[in-house]
């Protein structure tokens, strides 16, 4: 076997993906990979990289990121609220889409070029050579936001002798694909072109109950290459894409009602959710619509000046986004339409030098540069039914509707009435006005169509978002002797980003403080409040009266600033702070700002060669992914409006090698991986909670193998054991989104029991935080896959290919900073897809008729609670069916 640093092509099929063996003898073919930017094979590569050719994402009828995932098992891929909100996590470390200030923790790159947006490069995989996932930190090569690992994809370069190829599709769910492409010579041997085009259209998955379909497919993608080949020297590739994305998705369909969101749909006339997010149906009122418009241009001009080669890529993408989505899931009008608007246009550049081949040496070095600008745009009002469904949802807590009952207010009066009329009749006690305040703090105006009534909320967030970096590094490989090789390397970033928020909220109920309005509450006194003369009013007071030892209360004095602040004294706290009706952070300083960090990472690795067969190798390397700020007022609610870099740090040790005389290729990888202030979102309900989680801890172990029994019979295989994957330190993590932690079985449960008290985090805000500190992340202990490939002769030129695929998922909670939280538990999983086709010997053509899902798991993409609800109620976005089609190719 050669030695890591050497580069070698031995062959065009994947390391445990690959699933075609050579027509002469049982042997497996490997691919040659640049997980290190030049090439090498798989087993020379001192990575974990796993390898997947466009030969096989055909075969297996992928279309996307998150069918990538059946056959990378360290690679997950999430999706909310649009199909362009695709998220990808390599050891299950990731970053959510949602805010835009947070970059991803998984670099994706096109040809290499980085992409800064991770929906970016879903527009189908439009005649790829291949896919490299790269495992653990990559930040020395690969740069900027590559601290879980790399993504990157690699399409077919314009070839000197003419040639076209051609794909048809048809599935059920009305199913169409076309996909084609040309190549030649424009000039001979100097200059010749690739053109590539793409449509895929499908019907919905599921019905809403107007006859809509969500969760369609309509896009179309095109590419334009040049290839310049000077006949010495010098080489040129020039490629220009674009492509567009308009389909209504994504559908989220409760998969739990609780009782209060149930009565009040029945009351309000709402179409009741069937409770069952895989009927295929759903009930919601708004739409649920994402265009993208994207195009880009690159160009890669590489040189060789004999000693060494020089490298240039050059690009600039241009991405626009618009997602209008139904925010409360029902055909009430809860919530107002979620419209959000996003707009990137990015430039790099990266110039690169690296050694030919030496004796003992190779090296490299090189310069990057990005500058990206963008803007992001949010707004979701309320909508008109959002107060009467709050109302009557948290009627049905008997001290609300005791409370409501002794103001004089009528059945279904909750806790917005009741601040109506408390606050609006400055009557804070039920049984008297107040004129003037005690405390002198001032008493709120209720809003003229009362609080949390329409048109109130997120009127409108515009951010406008800059971000220039650039960096230096470099890597040398030292062959100390013929089987023993040192690569280390280094790289310098510094990272400049100017925020400039424009925030409007109109919140009126989100404003209320109710520790302060407590200082202006007066209690009846104990003997007063027993008085049943007095009325129901006083049964919503008696609980505190007797928490507090029945110490009489004088009516005619304030609480004090104490007894403001004590639940079990002032029940304006439950009825504001732990209503979870404070969807907003009003007055919050969303001012400009600007910040710059700098960071140096590195890798070394030992590498060892015990003979010909067996490679191993000894890693130790570090990731970065640079701080930023939150685009996404929901962040006031945690106070961070900047959250710092993260940091990681792997230690790995791997084996690869061949056995059996070529037969078997396998490749194991044992891991230690820690993150420091890990950036993490969460949704809890009114919003999401960014925050920089102390520290995380990965360790696991990674297995692929692929073996060719006979020359007409592939089997691969792989598996990821996270034997550990915990936060070592979150004293400040996300709670519930309510205080009184209403899903069966929390309130005592040990894991929220720092929830039920107010704290003070490390920005100096106060709220209720769950201190997560060696809980579990949830992620799924065990994944892995194992496929099948078999051909045989019918003669005549013809050839038969069955093909079988397996991937397994173990038990797993869908929200790892709540994952205690039984409403996110998804069970253990299995995935069966398979193929059976008939074609030429030569490839020319062939017709395959497949099917993915086939027997019809039920499983969620992503599970969270409920918007504008009261209890805990959850939504989630349910997986795709059982899909299966006919596809005819045809090569010229």
């Amino acid at each position: 076997m050669k030695r890591f640093s050497r580069a070698a092509v031995l062959g065009a099929t994947a390391l445990a993906a690959g699933l075609v063996g050579t027509a002469a003898q049982a042997q497996v073919e490997i691919i040659t990979v640049t997980a290190q930017k030049r090439e090498q094979t798989l087993l020379e590569a001192p990575v974990a990289v796993t390898a997947v050719t466009g030969e096989t994402i055909s075969q297996a009828q992928i279309r996307d990121a998150a069918d990538l995932q059946t056959l990378v098992p360290s690679l997950s891929v999430g999706e909310f609220a649009a199909s362009t909100n695709q998220t990808f996590s390599i050891r299950g470390l990731g970053s959510s889409s949602f805010n835009p200030g947070v970059e991803p923790s998984v670099g994706v790159f096109i040809d290499g070029v980085y992409v800064p947006r991770q929906g970016a490069s879903i527009n189908d995989f439009l005649s790829l050579e291949r896919v490299e996932v790269i495992r653990g930190p990559q930040s020395t090569l690969f740069g900027r936001n590559t601290p879980a690992g790399v993504v990157s994809f690699y399409t077919r370069q314009p070839e000197f002798e003419f040639g076209a190829e051609g794909e048809v599709t048809v599935g059920n769910y009305n199913a169409r694909v076309a996909a084609a492409t040309i190549t030649g010579p424009l000039v001979a041997d100097q200059l010749a072109f690739r053109l590539d085009g793409n449509v895929n259209q499908r019907d919905g998955f599921i019905t809403n109950v107007d006859g809509r379909e969500f969760n369609d497919r309509n896009r179309w993608s095109a590419r334009g290459q040049l290839l310049w080949d000077s006949g010495g020297a010098t080489t040129a590739r020039f490629i220009a894409n674009v492509g567009n994305i308009d389909e209504n998705c994504c559908a989220a369909p409760f998969s739990n009602v609780a009782p209060s969101e149930l009565f009040a749909f029945n009351q309000l006339g709402a179409v009741v959710p069937s409770g069952d997010p895989f009927d295929g149906t759903t009930a919601i009122n708004g739409p649920l619509r994402s265009q993208v418009d994207n195009w880009g241009i690159s160009g890669e001009i590489n040189h060789d000046f004999g000693g060494f080669t020089l490298t240039s890529i050059t690009a600039y993408q241009s991405y626009e986004e618009d997602q209008v989505i139904d925010a409360d899931f029902t055909t009430l009008d809860a919530a107002g339409a979620r419209q959000q608007f996003q707009d990137y246009n990015a430039f790099t550049q990266e110039f690169r030098i690296a050694s030919n081949a030496g004796e003992n040496f190779d090296w490299m070095a090189g310069l990057f540069y990005y500058d990206n600008e963008l803007t992001f745009q949010n707004e979701t009002p309320y909508g008109s039914q959002l107060a009467a469904f709050a109302n009557l949802a948290s009627s049905l807590d008997p001290s609300v509707a005791a409370l409501a009952a002794g103001l004089g207010l009528g059945a279904g009066a909750g806790i917005p009435a009741i601040m109506n009329t408390i606050i609006g009749g400055n009557n804070l006690t039920g049984v008297g006005t107040l004129a003037p305040t005690p405390s002198g703090n001032a008493i709120p105006t209720v809003p003229a169509n009362g609080y949390l009534g329409a048109g109130q909320g997120l009127v409108n967030e515009t951010y406008n978002y800059d971000t220039s970096a650039w960096s230096a590094f470099g890597q040398v490989d030292w062959r100390v002797t013929d089987r023993f090789t040192i690569t280390a390397g280094l790289r310098y970033s510094r990272e400049e980003k100017d925020y400039n928020p424009n925030v409007t909220i109109n919140d009126p109920f989100s404003q209320l403080d109710a520790v302060a309005l407590g200082q202006d509450l007066r209690l009846p006194s104990a003997a007063t409040c027993l008085n049943p003369a007095i009325g129901d009013t006083c049964a919503y007071f008696v609980p505190a009266i007797l928490a507090s030892g029945g110490a009489p209360f004088n009516p005619a004095v304030p609480l004090t600033p104490a007894q403001a602040a004590d639940p079990a004294i002032n029940f304006l706290l439950p009825l504001i702070e732990g209503s979870g009706l404070q969807f907003n952070v009003v007055n919050a300083p969303f001012t400009p700002g600007s910040r710059t960090d700098e960071n140096v990472s590195g890798s070394i690795i030992f590498g060892y060669d015990w003979s010909d067969n067996v490679n191993t190798y000894l890693s130790v390397g570090t990731g970065y992914k640079p701080g930023g700020f939150s685009l996404n007022s929901n962040s006031a609610a945690t106070g961070l409006f900047q959250f710092e870099e993260e940091t990681t740090l792997n230690i790995e040790v791997g084996v690869k090698g061949t056995a059996f005389d070529n037969r078997m290729v396998y490749a194991i990888a044992l891991f230690d991986q820690s993150n420091k202030d890990f950036q993490t979102e969460t949704f809890v309900g009114g919003g999401f909670y960014l925050d920089n989680a102390g520290e995380i801890s990965v360790r696991g172990l990674e297995v692929e193998a692929t073996v060719a029994p006979t020359q007409n019979l592939v089997f691969a295989g792989g598996f990821t054991w996270l034997f550990e994957n915990q936060y070592d330190s979150y004293e400040f993590g996300p709670c519930p989104r309510t205080s009184s932690l209403p899903e069966p079985g929390l309130a005592g449960n040990p894991l929220f029991a720092d929830c039920l008290a107010t704290r003070i985090n490390q920005n100096g805000f106060s709220g209720r935080f769950n201190d997560l500190s060696g809980v579990d992340r949830g992620n799924p202990e065990f994944s892995g896959f194992l496929t099948a490939m078999y051909t045989h002769p019918l003669g005549n030129g013809l050839e038969l290919s069955l093909r079988g695929e397996a991937s397994y998922v173990s038990s797993q909670n869908l929200n790892g900073a709540l994952a205690a939280m039984p409403s996110f538990e998804q069970d253990a999983l299995t995935l069966i897809n398979g193929s059976v086709g008939i074609g030429a010997e030569d490839g020319a053509w062939s017709l395959q008729f497949w099917g993915r899902n086939i027997t019809d798991e039920d499983y969620y993409r992503g599970t969270f609670f409920s918007v504008g609800t009261v209890g805990p109620s959850t939504n989630s976005y349910p997986s795709n069916p059982r899909t299966y089609g006919l596809s005819l190719r045809a090569r010229f």
